[in-house]
């Protein structure tokens, strides 16, 4: 999967054709590129996916962030 979007080109291709209509594709990249970052959250934090909740979650987010830029594995933008 690149690490910039989650979403794999295969991902994608096998997403535009499998015939939903854009709402449901949309949710269906929406779920995968999820899917593949808790993979990657659960690897960092030495978990199984089953075993990661809300609060696990929204503290790697916070960890993530304060990486900075070059370290995080999501490229954080600028606050408004």
């Amino acid at each position: 999967n690149n690490p910039e979007t989650f979403l794999s080109a295969e991902e994608a291709g096998l997403i535009e054709m499998s015939g939903l209509g854009i709402h449901e594709r949309f949710l269906a990249r929406l779920t995968v590129s999820s899917l593949n970052l808790l993979k990657v959250i659960a690897k960092q934090e030495g978990r199984s996916m089953e075993s990661l909740n809300a609060g696990i979650i929204c503290d790697w987010f916070v960890k993530d962030k304060a990486k900075g830029m070059e370290s995080a594995t999501l490229k954080w933008g600028e606050e408004e």
